[in-house]
């Protein structure tokens, strides 16, 4: 993961240096008022025209157009051919590969989605490093990776140089507009995750993300993640969860991640400082949509929202009630510990009043003041593509992409394959039909991004980290329609998100119309948002035998979750190109 800040004078650059579509470059040119992102757009923009023979070669493809079977030719063929003559030749991208090997994100502060909302100008800025005195120089570069902000130096009393004015509508458009055709930039809403870490505690602040987003990280920070599978934790017979096995689940949990900060080589002397001095760790989940499925709950319906709300409470309070156990058993986390007794207590009470210790129970906040903490933080929501997929449950806090999937047989014909929740469901209920499954088996592309937004929302607010997770929209959806996504997340206390809009990354846009945002296929019929489509491997149409398709979250892997695209490793973390589900962390 790659992230720049919202005030930085090279942001536009920044967003603009990754995008590989020229259809979007062209549209920009054409309709933002910022002559910088214009001339940005117009140098990643490459045009080559058409020779004479190429001219004449495309209006013979042409020609056909009028004649029965197209002279052999297919429609798509034919329209790029018109393409290319209306355009006078070929716009494609300079530099195609560049950032190809990483995802990228803005980090936006408080000031600049004031200045959106009140439609301001915004200031970039940077450290005027031209101007400062040899000793000033010499702390820049000694502590400008750590402290990363250009408002808190600028606090410090050290010069900051404003290189443009732009308005903050103007780039903002330009972050949605390639957020929505080609899922880049996400976003970090690097303030929302500064007022809640824990980390203010002891003098230090979030500066990033770890590759999948999950990890908001101070330099040098590294935590272990581990995952509950909470499909476990379901009464199949009184549709409830087991609340007391779950909290047990969870200690064990706790206990076991403490344990592996010192079981860790740490390459870097950095980094094991850090790391032992914090003693952060990320415990996660995996299985909620099953959870939900069992408790006969709908993914973000109001009822299916309580029920996520109890469960991500629960897991918060054990887990802090059994780090607050272990700094009695083992000590506090050394970062929270001071010289002197006075001081210790000053951390204490620093840490008592963050604002996510702000939603814990004070009975956990006044034994923490009493005997400290083990662990500066302890929850977290990763992608869990590898384990949530050896389990046979959905990934994260993800619901399913599909319930169904087909795979060739040996004689080379589609067998349909069913989830596991799905079989466990038609097997339990003969009088089922697979069908017409209940409104509680909903998969992604089924709900409205609202909900995938609300759900994050909800559990972020007992997540002490942050949560990785993809906002799926249907094809179709608009500029606008992210744009409100983004605003929605940011306004309900997330740290983060990404919104993948449906074929974004494997087709060609046809317009770029706000209200007719469709793919490279005009005559293909519309499809409906909420409809339930089967995935197909289209690659396994041979032999069982000889078929050399993969299920997994390697690299080269068809996608677990889809059943559809390919892994790629984008950014350190091995991603969908079809869904864009993030199945596996590089670090």
């Amino acid at each position: 993961m790659i992230m720049l800040a919202d005030w930085h004078p090279d942001i536009a650059e920044f967003i603009i240096s990754k995008m590989q579509n020229p259809r979007i470059l062209r549209f920009l040119i054409e309709n933002t008022k910022d002559e910088t992102i214009k001339q940005l757009a117009k140098d990643k923009l490459k045009f080559k025209p058409l020779t004479f023979q190429e001219e004449a070669m495309y209006q013979g493809i042409i020609n056909y157009k009028a004649i029965p079977g197209l002279g052999g030719f297919s429609n798509e063929i034919i329209r790029d051919a018109e393409t290319k003559l209306r355009d006078g030749g070929t716009y494609t991208v300079h530099n195609p590969e560049f950032l190809t090997g990483a995802n990228i994100s803005v980090t936006l502060t408080d000031d600049f989605m004031k200045a959106v909302e009140n439609d301001e100008d915004f200031d970039l800025r940077f450290p005027a490093t031209e101007s400062y005195t040899e000793e000033e120089m010499a702390f820049y570069n000694e502590n400008w990776h750590i402290i990363g902000d250009v408002r808190e130096w600028e606090k410090m009393g050290y010069a900051v140089r404003t290189y443009r004015t732009v308005k903050a509508k103007e780039l903002w458009n330009l972050i949605n507009i390639c957020a929505t055709y080609s899922a880049e930039p996400g976003v970090f809403f690097i303030d929302n995750a500064n007022e809640k870490t824990n980390a203010k505690a002891y003098g230090q602040k979030v500066v990033a993300t770890n590759p999948c987003g999950e990890q908001p990280l101070a330099p040098y920070s590294v935590c272990n993640l581990a995952a509950v599978n909470l499909a476990q934790f379901a009464n199949k017979e009184t549709k409830t969860v087991n609340y007391e096995a779950l909290k047990e689940t969870v200690r064990v949990g706790v206990r076991m991640q403490d344990n592996v900060i010192d079981a860790t080589p740490y390459f870097l002397e950095e980094n094991k400082v850090q790391a032992l001095g914090e003693r952060r760790v990320g415990l996660g989940v995996m299985g909620l949509a099953d959870l939900l499925i069992y408790c006969e709950k709908e993914y973000g319906s109001e009822e299916g929202n309580v029920l996520v709300d109890e469960i991500f409470k629960t897991i918060a309070i054990a887990a802090y009630e059994t780090s607050a156990e272990l700094a009695k058993e083992r000590g506090s986390f050394p970062f929270l510990t001071g010289e002197t007794e006075e001081e210790t207590n000053r951390l204490r009470k620093a840490f008592t009043e963050t604002g996510f210790m702000q939603t814990m129970p004070e009975e956990i906040r006044n034994t923490i003041l009493e005997s400290g903490i083990r662990n500066s933080h302890l929850l977290t929501v990763a992608p869990t593509g590898s384990t949530g997929t050896m389990v046979g449950v959905s990934t994260g806090l993800e619901p399913y992409y599909s319930f169904t999937y087909y795979r060739s047989g040996r004689l080379g014909k589609f067998i349909e394959v069913k989830a596991d929740i799905v079989k466990e469901y038609l097997a339990n209920n003969e009088s089922a039909e697979e069908e017409n499954l209940p409104n509680w088996f909903v998969t992604a592309m089924e709900l409205p991004p609202e909900a995938h937004a609300d759900v994050q929302c909800i559990i972020q607010r007992w997540i002490d980290s942050s949560i990785s997770k993809t906002v799926n929209a249907p094809r179709g959806y608009t500029v606008e329609q992210v744009e409100a996504v983004y605003e929605r997340l940011y306004n309900g206390g997330a740290k983060g998100g990404t919104v993948y809009v449906d074929g974004s990354r494997d087709a060609q846009v046809l317009t770029l119309k706000a209200e007719e945002n469709t793919l490279d296929d005009p005559e293909q019929e519309e499809e409906k948002v909420f409809e339930k489509r089967p995935i197909v491997l289209i690659d396994t149409i041979q032999d069982l035998r000889s078929t050399n398709v993969t299920i997994g979250s390697e690299v080269g892997n068809t996608c677990p979750v889809c059943r559809k695209g390919t892994v790629e490793e984008m950014g350190g973390c091995n991603t969908c190109t079809n869904c864009n589900a993030q199945l596996k962390c590089g670090l």
